[in-house]
């Protein structure tokens, strides 16, 4: 009988705990972590906020990755068209050597990728490792991405 009123209030208890740690703020380390989470969560009201503290559009987190490399990986369209708007560079790599057009075409996003690559995005652009954006999108089975990369001009 103990089991009986004690579990729902232990799971009770559970749903409360976890209600207070997921309402938490985040911290980050640097502006540029922060801008980064917020342009993959497509969050547009923080972008503009913590870009017009003075954070460049174009600065890294910890892993490389510029808020516009945040937002082509996780398909965010909306997101780049304002990141795009605010000059984020759409050719800069990260740290292991990838662009956003790269990163896109890993997850299959086609109107990101073509917002890139309208905004200038190199469709040639080879790592030292020999992949390219249209590499990755084959590999994906990415179909429609691979016939927008040659259409663009991209080669293997």
């Amino acid at each position: 009988m103990v089991l009986k009123t004690t579990l729902p209030l232990l799971l009770a208890t559970a749903l409360i705990a976890s209600a207070c740690l997921s309402s938490q703020k985040k911290t980050f380390s640097t502006p540029a972590a922060e801008l980064v989470d917020a342009a993959e969560r497509g969050d547009e009201k923080r972008v503009q906020e913590i870009t017009s503290q003075g954070t460049n559009i174009n600065q890294k987190n910890e892993n490389g990755y510029t808020a516009l490399m945040g937002a082509a990986e996780r398909g965010q369209v909306t997101m780049v068209a304002q990141l795009i708007a605010l000059r984020a560079d759409v050719n800069v790599t990260n740290r292991f050597t990838w662009n956003a057009l790269m990163l896109a075409c890993v997850g299959g996003h086609v109107e990101v990728a073509r917002s890139l690559i309208a905004a200038g995005a190199n469709v040639r652009y080879v790592t030292p490792n020999g992949e390219t954006a249209l590499v990755l999108a084959e590999r994906g089975n990415h179909a429609e991405l691979v016939q927008l990369l040659r259409n663009a001009g991209a080669r293997k």
